[in-house]
């Protein structure tokens, strides 16, 4: 016999002890409802519990331009529960790593679009009409890896311009012969990965269009860490609030019904004062964290710029100081290969150039003196090359 499992699922969601709404204290607004859900759902080991809440409170028909929030952490560190907090704010699914870039595509367009109806004000025409808008749209991206980006190539060039309105505009094929459909890619993201996609030289045009939110197990966690956030190994499971544990049904409508004409009116008064006020990050950092901070500012999670830029600025030097971390010491090493045989051509007046056979001779070396723990591969060293400006032309690393 054959039982509908659905039927008890159902009926468990009906009791409140389930709901999202035993959770949501309704003396706090919307946005510090939303802070404390990160703070008490997910243990970060950097204090940027505003600026993830920001950026999950971003209307993005408001903005302009945008970074992406990267999640990075070992599996069991937080990054799916991030996620799936953003999706049940915004009502929509996860997206899966195995994702096509068509499909992508059609998932934005289909959530960047919605319709109003529209009340007539002529008596001659009573009743109103359907009037189509842009809406606020969000993609979550669970687990991808550098093999997804570099799988799907169509999928990383719409990443490198989704970000900035301003350039967003793809061109498509359309079923009308000779004609070609626009499709507008700006949107925010979240995606998660254990690989670090920020500090990988092959991603290095996406890495300036990131903020990352490192992640960590509760149990690699430093003690002062620990004490900050009030747990203690005997006790944050107990503490910590399981998501899954709760059905989040209608609870979306709190960011819809947040961010009304009213809010949106502020959020750009304040947008249009920090053009001309924000100062404290580089001109890059400045471009994509703009909308962020007069969003954050607009909800309350930052009581003026100073903060909020000073959030922001240690976003940033996590990441520069990463990416310091994980260089790859073969990069190190090349890199002062290439520079003597550039020195030395500007010496002996010829161009720069260098045996591939000798350069990969002398990776095998430095792997067998200890300079380098894994042995390096053909693809590594390619890549390095290219980025110092090299190519490859019968059996010598040409300078460009």
């Amino acid at each position: 016999m054959n039982h509908d499992y659905s039927i008890l699922f159902h009926n468990r969601k009906k009791n409140l002890d389930f709901s999202w709404e035993s959770l949501y204290n309704n003396s706090l607004t919307y946005p510090e409802n939303i802070y404390n859900l990160f703070r008490n759902s997910v243990y970060l080991p950097n204090d940027f519990y505003k600026a993830l809440t920001t950026y999950s409170l971003t209307p993005s028909a408001l903005c302009q331009r945008l970074p992406y929030m990267f999640c990075y952490g070992v599996s069991g560190s937080g990054k799916s529960t991030i996620g799936k907090l953003i999706a049940y704010m915004h009502g929509i699914t996860i997206t899966g790593s195995n994702t096509t870039y068509a499909a992508m595509r059609n998932l934005l367009r289909d959530r960047k679009t919605a319709t109003i109806f529209v009340e007539s004000d002529d008596p001659k025409f009573p009743g109103g009409y359907g009037k189509t808008i842009e809406d606020n749209a969000f993609i979550v991206w669970e687990d991808i890896s550098s093999r997804t980006l570099k799988d799907n190539p169509c999928t990383y060039n719409m990443l490198k311009c989704a970000y900035d309105r301003s350039c967003d505009t793809i061109l498509i094929s359309s079923e009308t012969k000779g004609k070609n459909e626009k499709f507008r890619a700006f949107s925010p993201m979240v995606f998660g990965s254990i690989e670090p996609l920020h500090s990988m030289d092959q991603f290095k045009e996406l890495r300036r269009r990131l903020i990352v939110i490192p992640t960590k197990r509760v149990e690699h966690l430093s003690d002062d860490r620990k004490t900050e956030l009030g747990i203690t190994d005997d006790d944050y499971v107990d503490k910590i609030i399981d998501i899954d544990s709760y059905h989040w049904k209608g609870f979306s409508l709190k960011f819809k019904e947040f961010w009304n004409l009213e809010q949106a009116d502020i959020f750009l008064t304040i947008r249009s004062s920090l053009t001309r006020s924000i100062k404290g990050l580089t001109s890059s950092q400045r471009a994509i964290s703009l909308d962020l901070i007069a969003v954050g500012l607009s909800c309350g999670i930052w009581s003026d710029e100073t903060e909020a830029v000073k959030d922001f600025r240690e976003c940033f030097d996590w990441i520069e100081n990463d990416v310091k971390i994980t260089q790859s010491p073969l990069k190190d090493l090349i890199g002062h290969l290439v520079k003597q045989e550039e020195t030395n051509a500007i010496n002996g007046s010829y161009s720069p150039n260098l045996d591939a056979n000798t350069l990969r001779s002398y990776a095998r070396n430095w792997h067998e003196k200890g300079w380098l723990l894994d042995k390096p591969h053909s693809k590594e060293i390619v890549l390095i090359m290219q980025e110092h400006g090299y190519k490859l032309v019968k059996g010598r690393w040409i300078k460009q």
